[in-house]
């Protein structure tokens, strides 16, 4: 039966997958396009909102019944100070699309590769997201910054590359030393479950149930006297003990 569930699901995900984005962006265009008439802000703010509205379309409508997602933190989102910085840990490909389930404006910051994908990744650029690793430390600051200066959340996976398996990669610093510089609260959310949907290096998804949950955000005076080291290890462990927990159940 889990055979079967298997290839319904990869059969019409992908069968659907082009028609759909292809549907959306026709859709979409005239609407984001339409709102560089008031200001290139408001452009921006739809073209984010959009990305938000497809990655559900893909997350939590073309893959159903047979792989679901359950998101618990989306009570109190609203009173996460904003803008802040979200910490996830990276199992599969499909994080980037689970990053939907927040309501607030936001971009990701996001390895080399999702900018090569057709369409999807010059979309991406033109809504601001950043590669840390195409970039000095200097410049990626001054681009988050601006970001973060027009109320805009950023987004980021810490490990650099999805583990594929269970097991968390160690932390980059990047985000954090931008933490520190803007005494921004910092939201850690843990993954679990999709570290094989897909399969790193593959594109087949298995069935099953995906897991979000968002933890306390730690606000800025709970780590202001911590280095960028000592910070990435303390949300690390936050978030390795808590995904822990979740695969556990």
């Amino acid at each position: 039966m889990t055979t079967v569930k298997k290839i319904i699901l990869n059969a019409v995900f992908y069968i659907l997958f082009v028609p759909a984005t292809i549907m959306a962006v026709l859709f979409f265009t005239p609407w984001v396009v339409f709102g560089r008439l008031f200001s290139y802000r408001e452009a921006m703010r739809r073209l984010r909102l959009t990305i938000r509205w497809y990655g559900r379309m893909m997350i939590w409508g073309l893959p159903q019944p047979f792989l679901k997602v359950r998101y618990t933190g989306k009570s109190g989102e609203s009173s996460i100070p904003r803008p802040c910085i979200v910490i996830c840990n990276h199992r599969s490909s499909s994080d980037p699309f689970l990053m939907a389930c927040f309501s607030f404006e936001a971009v990701q910051i996001v390895n080399i590769w999702p900018f090569k994908i057709p369409l999807l990744g010059v979309v991406a650029k033109l809504a601001g997201y950043l590669s840390v690793n195409e970039m000095s430390f200097e410049e990626f600051s001054r681009r988050c910054g601006q970001l973060l200066d027009e109320g805009v959340s950023i987004i980021a996976f810490p490990e650099g590359t999805r583990s594929g398996v269970n097991a968390m990669g160690q932390f980059r610093g990047a985000m954090f030393r931008i933490a520190l510089e803007r005494k921004l609260p910092i939201v850690p959310l843990c993954i679990s479950g999709n570290e094989d949907k897909p399969i790193r290096g593959s594109f087949c998804m298995n069935p099953g149930t995906v897991f979000l949950h968002r933890l306390p955000t730690v606000m800025y005076e709970q780590f202001k006297d911590m280095t960028p080291f000592k910070l990435k290890n303390y949300v690390r462990d936050i978030i390795e003990n808590e995904t822990k927990l979740m695969d556990a159940r």
